[in-house]
């Protein structure tokens, strides 16, 4: 290890063993914690992950206890984090542990990523931090704090660039502290080497940092074309029938949420008639007509690159509702408090219902 490579180490990992962020999956051994930490915090805020993290644990402590768990309740456990198919990921990796090695969760690499929902990242993020394995997590935080240190030109979310920068981690890597330099550099690219107005004057690395020594660290590492941002308008209805609400539950197949119950829901152009919409989904999925519609909240939400102006309506309808697996009448004083795996849209809507 060079000089400079030794300086570096040194001062990222003192920097974090002083002021490293206190988050209620650390300080943990157990790779089962770290597992379940690292698929919550995929694409999403360690802010949304903090307050579910220590409950999902207590539900379902170990491999056995989530591969024995009916899916509604794993889903239901994480309403409102998003991205569901990671968790139902996490639940079918469970299951072959179980049913395959005894629950044993392996501590080698390539036996990791063979695991429904596990890549490289997780992979090696399991193993430096839950047994202490001499391997590279190298998330997009990482890959920035390389970018500046190395001040590496163009684009470094390429697969060549990653086994570039996982090697450079490794040989930073200090013998003994591969879980405590993994989250280091976390937290290093998360709270100081941030994508906008780095915090370089609080950086453990700034005086070996190419980047600043260039002076400009933002330019590090190119960035990619920004995605165009779709607005959608998403209505609901609000279907009541004396103290009960209607909900439909959405297919296994359906790409968002699948599994999860919602309101009756369609997305259209903002331009569209939500009524005409509504009227359509109701006639398809439950046999009702709509009878008349008035709107009665109004919320914002994101999903990618969609951003949704989701509106709820009190609908009238006729008939009787087709019976079916997929659909319910919930009394209304349960909607958002029953264990049931629930559409954020609904939840928000409901909320500000009048």
């Amino acid at each position: 290890m060079s000089g400079r490579d030794a300086r570096l180490a040194g001062a990222i990992l003192a920097w974090y063993r002083a002021l490293g962020r206190v988050m209620p999956w650390r300080g943990r051994p157990d790779p089962w914690a770290v597992w379940v930490s690292e698929i919550m915090l995929q694409q999403t805020t360690v802010t949304a992950v903090a307050p579910r993290f220590g409950p999902f644990l207590e539900r379902f402590p170990n491999v056995r206890a989530l591969a024995a768990a009916d899916e509604a309740e794993v889903l239901a456990a994480v309403s409102g984090l998003g991205y569901y198919r990671r968790f139902r990921a996490l639940k079918r990796a469970a299951e072959l542990l179980v049913s395959e090695r005894d629950a044993r969760i392996p501590d080698d690499e390539d036996e990791l990523r063979e695991l429904p929902g596990v890549g490289d990242y997780t992979a090696g993020a399991i193993a430096a931090i839950g047994f202490g394995r001499r391997a590279a997590a190298v998330d997009g935080n990482v890959q920035r704090v390389f970018s500046r240190l190395d001040a590496r030109e163009g684009r470094q979310d390429g697969v060549r660039a990653r086994r570039d920068i996982a090697a450079r981690v490794l040989e930073l890597m200090p013998a003994g502290a591969e879980g405590d330099f993994s989250q280091a550099l976390f937290d290093l690219g998360r709270e100081v080497c941030t994508p906008r107005s780095p915090r370089c004057e609080d950086c453990p690395a700034a005086a070996d940092c190419r980047a600043r020594a260039l002076g400009r660290p933002e330019d590090f590492p190119e960035r990619a074309p920004k995605a165009e941002t779709l607005d959608v308008l998403v209505a609901q209805a609000f279907v009541r029938r004396d103290d009960r609400v209607l909900l439909l539950r959405r297919p296994a197949d359906a790409a968002r949420m699948p599994g999860f119950w919602e309101l009756p829901e369609v997305w259209i152009a903002p331009a569209d008639d939500p009524r005409e919409a509504l009227a359509r989904e109701l006639v398809a999925r439950c046999g009702l007509v709509l009878e008349d519609l008035d709107e009665i909240a109004r919320a914002r939400h994101a999903i990618t690159r969609h951003r949704l102006d989701c509106r709820l309506f009190a609908v009238r309808v006729t008939g009787r509702a087709r019976r079916g697996e997929d659909l319910l009448w919930l009394p209304a004083d349960e909607l958002g408090r029953d264990d049931r795996a629930f559409s954020t849209i609904s939840r928000k809507l409901i909320a500000r219902r009048n």
